[in-house]
């Protein structure tokens, strides 16, 4: 939720990205970046940082049976088949599968961009070589955080970005039980409000619903993190800007004969920690169906029943970001949330799975470059008391 974009000089400011955060936040709301092992780094907000050369931003009905039918023209296919439906539906304040509360956690993953690290040589293989070693972990669910720094690099506007999405998604899909949200992180289309923005985020939404329409593998998260508004004042237009892009989302997948999936919106405020709005006005397009709405969470266990076990009363929860923030949440309020989220039966998703956007889940044994094919060693602070975590049954 608080994200800082860090920048960095020609000497390599010490690790710094922030992670939770797409080119407009911080993720502790103030001037501190999570460290490595989930300390913080203080730093100055939207800032950038030269790696090795490269300037880097830190930054409800149930639904049909599915058969395993092609998603789309990328040839992504789901591997569920039978009586059994793969498509996540909700049903009063959960989201359900097959009739069951779906238990879906897991962690952020960063595309070929990756976090800026890899700007100048994107590349899908490594975002697979690490999706692999995320579901090895444990993970089901896994939110598939998007990085456009300008309108070319939009995912519409990029046939090759494009094509390494949906060979991404292709590469999750073919696993038994993965779900990927694809989630708008960094993106030039939001307001400076970090909203979305009509037509422009409308547009790419429409473009992304059109082309994974078929996939039930797939969710969708608006943006990433709608900023400040701590008094609630903006609550109302937040409402209206998620609800048109839900309304464009599902007419295009209406009109390319795909099924309503679900879609995340973000807290109205405060890095997407605010959800008391939806809970009096949930989301009205499409009639409401198979609406999630997302939080993120960097703070102390004593605000969880304002965060999500309140709104999970009355809404559908999904918790698309978590991690320790020194001065802000602790690993022990980390795993107070793992045990609540569980018993609520929220899905959750870690931030992130990554060696430098803290709290990194990976040890940074890239030498400060790309980090392709470098060995993927979990953080003892954070990356290995949550690999143990995923290995627990739930």
């Amino acid at each position: 939720m608080r994200k800082a974009r860090a920048m960095r000089s020609t000497i390599l400011l010490s690790l710094l990205l922030i992670g939770c955060a797409s080119s407009q936040g911080d993720r502790s709301n103030n001037n501190e970046t999570p460290s490595d092992d989930g300390g913080v780094i203080a730093t100055e907000k939207n800032k950038h940082r030269e790696d090795s050369g490269v300037v880097v931003a830190d930054d409800s009905a149930a639904p049909q049976s599915d058969s395993g039918s092609p998603s789309n023209d990328s040839g992504s296919m789901s591997q569920d088949s039978g009586s059994q439906s793969a498509w996540l539906y909700t049903q009063g304040n959960h989201i359900l599968l097959n009739g069951k509360n779906w238990h879906g956690r897991g962690a952020n993953l960063h595309d070929p961009r990756s976090c800026s690290a890899c700007t100048g040589s994107p590349n899908a293989a490594e975002v697979n070589r690490r999706m692999d070693e995320l579901v090895g972990w444990g993970a089901n669910f896994i939110r598939l955080v998007l990085e456009a720094n300008s309108l070319s690099d939009l995912v519409m506007n990029n046939a090759t970005y494009l094509s390494q999405i949906q060979s991404i998604i292709q590469h999750a899909v073919a696993k038994p039980g993965v779900y990927v949200m694809i989630s708008l992180w960094i993106d030039p289309t939001f307001t400076n409000m970090g909203w979305p923005s009509n037509p422009a985020t409308i547009n790419e939404w429409k473009f992304l619903a059109t082309t994974f329409a078929k996939e039930p593998r797939v969710l969708f998260g608006l943006v990433n993190e709608p900023q400040n508004n701590y008094d609630h004042s903006l609550d109302a237009q937040v409402w209206t800007a998620m609800n048109d892009t839900v309304s464009a989302i599902r007419t295009a997948e209406q009109n390319a004969g795909g099924q309503a999936h679900i879609v995340a919106v973000q807290g109205t405020g405060g890095w997407a920690r605010f959800l008391d709005y939806y809970v009096t006005h949930p989301i009205t397009a499409g009639g409401g169906k198979n609406i999630a709405y997302e939080v993120h969470v960097y703070d102390d266990a004593s605000t969880f029943p304002a965060r999500f076990e309140n709104p999970q009363k009355t809404i559908p929860v999904i918790i698309g970001e978590h991690g320790p923030a020194q001065g802000y949440m602790t690993l022990s309020d980390c795993q107070t949330l793992w045990t609540s989220a569980e018993k609520l039966e929220i899905p959750y998703l870690a931030w992130t799975f990554h060696m430098r956007c803290p709290p990194n889940l990976l040890v940074d044994n890239s030498g400060g470059g790309c980090g392709v094919n470098m060995q993927l060693t979990p953080t003892q602070g954070w990356g290995v008391p949550f690999k143990q975590r995923l290995s627990q049954p739930w």
